[in-house]
């Protein structure tokens, strides 16, 4: 996904303030690379081995901290961040405001022979970090593809969504390098370890629901929208219309239920986590019938009411914690008991 982040003027120059910082660094450790090789000694027998491992050593260190250059320390980073989220939550909401896709796809016929009726949904794994680009393919057709651990990453955490019954998660590596009034927005609804990786981080999801919301209705021209760009305030989490409306699902009362519940969990307090996790969800449910977000995806259409049984009720983070805590609890008189290997966090074990 490409979104507009800024003046070309302003990209340019951070881009210029960060192939310094870049260079900077990578001048430092060719130096300092070449000044240990020109001190080195030639030894002999085994000596010379020790040293030559002493040497290999120095330099693997130096590569790690050239490669872990904090991504925090780039120039606008929390600024670049909080647009690229705003761009996936953004194609979210186009997706349920746009005509064709809302209403003609799923009455067209080629699409819903034999199978009923048809919808469009999107998912979104998001994670931060380096990546290698190169092109793949033949002669008639090559395309870009994107090859490292961080690349792995945001692709499990898009597998993950579904586990979760969320429509985005994101890394910890995303959250850090958001701004304060977009982390208030995000919620933390697990910690885990992913396939491939023994790295413990926490998960996040903006809590987005279609369901009962009118996104017809905060279409704006193209021009309107790139003026809103240009000029950005992270004040957009408070004001924009559709990232507060596929929120409006979200009451204080659910959220303090839903932490004392995950925090319990976290801690090995499985019983107490349970209950909580089961009274936050029933908040939910009680929030989307008693104000009509259910069944309706808005839009000005009545006609485009979803069959109630796709629609699922309540909170996917929530249940997915429960019936985790099911599964993998023991019994104690009665009471649920994490196992006592229990660490804090769990493995995800789809890919």
């Amino acid at each position: 996904m490409v979104f507009k982040m800024e003046d070309a003027k302003d990209v340019w120059d951070k881009r210029h303030q960060e192939t310094e910082v870049a260079h900077t660094s990578v001048e430092k450790f060719q130096r300092s690379k070449s000044n240990g090789l020109s001190k080195r000694r030639p030894k002999q027998g085994s000596a010379n081995m020790i040293d030559s491992d002493k040497t290999r050593s120095r330099m693997a260190k130096r590569e790690r901290i050239l490669t872990n250059l904090q991504l925090s320390s780039l120039p606008g980073i929390a600024t670049f961040t909080d647009r690229a989220v705003i761009g996936m939550l953004k194609t979210f909401a186009g997706i349920h405001r746009d005509e064709t896709l809302r209403k003609r796809w799923r009455d067209d016929i080629r699409l819903t022979y034999g199978v009923g009726s048809f919808h469009v949904e999107m998912i979104f794994g998001m994670n931060a970090g380096w990546a290698v680009e190169g092109a793949v393919g033949s002669d008639y057709k090559i395309d870009a593809t994107y090859l490292s651990p961080h690349v792995n990453m945001a692709s499990r955490m898009m597998s993950a969504t579904r586990q979760y019954k969320v429509t985005i998660l994101f890394s910890q590596a995303i959250e850090e390098l958001m701004s304060d009034q977009a982390r208030a927005k995000l919620r933390h609804i697990d910690t885990v370890t992913v396939k491939g990786s023994s790295v413990q981080q926490r998960i996040f999801t903006y809590d987005a629901r279609h369901e009962g919301v009118d996104f017809f209705l905060f279409n704006r021209p193209d021009e309107q929208a790139d003026m809103d760009s240009e000029m950005y305030s992270a004040n957009i989490w408070n004001t924009d219309q559709d990232l507060r409306q596929m929120r409006q699902h979200i009451s204080a009362e659910f959220e303090d239920e839903f932490i004392l519940g995950r925090n319990a969990y976290l801690a090995g307090n499985w019983d107490a986590a349970f209950r909580h996790l089961e009274k936050a969800d029933e908040i939910m449910v009680e929030t989307i019938i008693e104000s009509g977000y259910l069944g309706s995806s808005g839009n000005g259409d009545e006609s485009d009411v979803e069959d109630d049984s796709q629609s699922e009720l309540g909170d996917g983070p929530s249940k997915a914690l429960m019936a985790y805590i099911k599964r993998e609890g023991l019994r104690d008189r009665g009471r649920l008991v994490a196992p006592k290997a229990w660490g804090g966090y769990r493995p995800l074990t789809s890919k």
